[in-house]
């Protein structure tokens, strides 16, 4: 007989949309303020820093979760799915495989029994949080999310404040813009036009990101509406936080692994990681390119 529960989970794995749903979660300063709030309790100086609508974001944390301390697909099987689906009016076509050989009387039965499961499965409480459709493209949320965590990666590293338009040089962000840079170019007038627009895109782009995180917060996403909540991105804290939940991430994948249990590729290990490594790979020819200029100076 056709495994029924293989084929809902199947049906229901996550979407990179929903991945990355929870990324700009991790990412929003109104979501780690209500994590703080809900674990170890805010400051005099903080509580005066919570939006006036902080009980919603409220709300969509006491939804979600911890998912900070969470590795991404066990919150996805005990919550996470069920949460997100649960709002969600489209409808789900699942293939069913149908085994010619067996009678049709036995396979009307096992049809019958898994579009019940199936149906019972996805019996929700109502969610407070809506995935809208609208034209933001996957790669565009993408593109926001490495500025913001590359942004708190390089300022780390260099222990001080990045210009835009290096940022969008070290990043893989699309412009023609980029081709009269590098990441070691001084301030010339003959780039002076290219570090302008560079800056204003990047400013552009983090600014969204900071929305869309905002509103993610408040249960819409993808949504770039305008929203002042007086909170603003603290980059490295964006990236200490990112790196701690890759790291439980995979100390939880490896455990699953060597316990001969089947675990899925995530768009972090599909995309993101090997955009990381192509990036090292710039950082240490940069370097390898300073030595040699510096040695030749000598």
């Amino acid at each position: 007989m056709i495994s029924i529960k293989s084929l809902v989970n199947s049906a229901q794995n996550p979407t990179d949309k929903e991945e990355t749903f929870v990324d700009f979660l991790l990412t929003s300063p109104s979501y780690q303020l209500a994590h703080k709030a809900r674990t170890q309790g805010l400051t005099a100086a903080e509580r005066r820093q919570r939006p006036r609508d902080f009980n919603k974001v409220l709300e969509v944390y006491d939804a979600c979760g911890d998912i900070i301390n969470r590795d991404f697909d066990d919150w996805w099987q005990e919550r996470g799915r069920d949460l997100l689906r649960a709002s969600q009016s489209k409808s789900d076509l699942i293939a069913y495989p149908v085994d010619l050989k067996i009678s049709t009387t036995k396979l009307v039965k096992e049809f019958t029994q898994f579009v019940n499961d199936l149906k019972e499965a996805k019996k929700q409480k109502p969610s407070p949080i809506e995935f809208v459709a609208n034209k933001i493209k996957l790669g565009a949320l993408h593109t926001k999310l490495e500025l913001v965590n590359e942004k708190g990666r390089l300022e780390l590293k260099s222990r001080k404040r990045i210009e835009n338009w290096r940022l969008a040089v070290q990043s893989s962000l699309k412009s023609k813009w980029k081709t009269v840079l590098n990441p070691t170019s001084t301030k010339l007038p003959k780039n002076e036009q290219a570090r302008v627009i560079l800056g204003v895109l990047v400013s552009k782009h983090l600014k969204e990101a900071l929305w869309i995180a905002e509103n993610a917060a408040r249960g819409i996403f993808p949504s770039m509406r305008p929203i002042d909540t007086g909170l603003h991105f603290d980059f490295q804290s964006i990236y200490r936080l990112s790196s701690r939940v890759i790291k439980v991430s995979h100390y939880q994948r490896q455990r699953k692994i060597k316990a001969g249990e089947r675990v899925r590729k995530t768009y972090y290990e599909r995309k993101v990681k090997p955009a990381i490594k192509r990036q090292q790979l710039i950082d240490e020819l940069v370097e390898a390119r300073l030595k040699i200029e510096r040695l030749t100076q000598k």
